[in-house]
């Protein structure tokens, strides 16, 4: 008897995670996805079926990555809703992706974006009925410290029939917000015992450059600089510190386009 309760036992830790399910519709465009669950945020059977006006439009099997929702919006204002898959590819900490579908006369076609590190929360700040994707700049990670003493700086995004275009400069406010966020965190990291600010001083120097000011921010680093702001913790030998660590934020923000044109999101197929 004893050892039958423990075959069953065992028989149900190896079963399988029972299977999930996720639902969104809206202006008559319903999106399910199905999966099973598997180890370390993985998924098996991942299954995505899209009914347009009553007809089954999409029903495709999908990779391995975990689904975490799933979203039907007008996100261009067409009039047309578009169907946003989101994805966690599993990790220490990374990476959020979203699959977009758009109806595109007869079928659906689709676009992955990558968010990183960061993820997206969908608002519309400007009111006109079109929302944003609120994320930030994954560059930013590990590029001037290690990863928990990383920032990243604001960005947001416009989906616009298919493409995703960067629209951070349009929302100084919002800017202004993550610049004085950004800066508290600095102040506050000066009270532990070996405070590392580059990486946060480097997203708020992104921010400077977003709205505009960064002679005045440069001044600002110049002077941290001279006080041994930036030195990065004791015994730290990967990343740039002091005078080259200036030199290596100036190439970074120009080469990621703070200086610039902003880029867009990096997107696959």
């Amino acid at each position: 008897m004893r050892l039958a309760v423990v075959a069953v036992a065992a028989l149900v830790l190896a079963s399988p995670a029972a299977a999930k399910t996720k639902t969104a519709q809206h202006d008559g465009v319903r999106a399910t996805v199905t999966w099973q669950p598997g180890p370390a945020g993985t998924a098996t059977n991942v299954r995505l079926r899209i009914v347009r006006s009553g007809h089954a439009v999409v029903s495709a099997k999908l990779g391995l990555s975990a689904p975490q929702a799933i979203r039907v919006r007008d996100l261009d204002g067409d009039g047309e809703p578009e169907v946003i898959l989101d994805v966690y590819t599993g990790g220490a900490h990374c990476c959020f992706r979203s699959r977009i579908y758009r109806f595109a006369g007869s079928s659906y076609v689709s676009r992955l974006f990558d968010f990183g590190n960061a993820g997206y929360k969908l608002r519309d700040p400007n009111g006109d009925g079109r929302p944003e994707f609120l994320t930030a700049d994954n560059a930013f990670a590990y590029a001037f410290t290690d990863y928990a003493d990383s920032a990243l700086p604001i960005r947001i995004l416009s989906y616009r029939a298919g493409r995703m275009t960067n629209a951070t400069r349009q929302f100084p406010a919002l800017i202004r917000t993550d610049a004085s966020r950004l800066w508290k965190a600095f102040l506050t990291g000066r009270d532990f015992e070996h405070p590392d600010s580059r990486g946060i001083l480097a997203a708020w120097m992104a921010d400077q450059y977003l709205l505009g000011i960064q002679a005045a921010g440069w001044r600002t680093m110049a002077k941290l600089n001279a006080h041994g702001e930036l030195a990065g913790r004791p015994g730290d030998t990967i990343w740039p510190k002091n005078g080259a660590y200036l030199a290596s934020l100036k190439k970074f923000l120009v080469k990621d386009g703070y200086a610039g044109k902003n880029r867009g999101l990096a997107s696959g197929s």
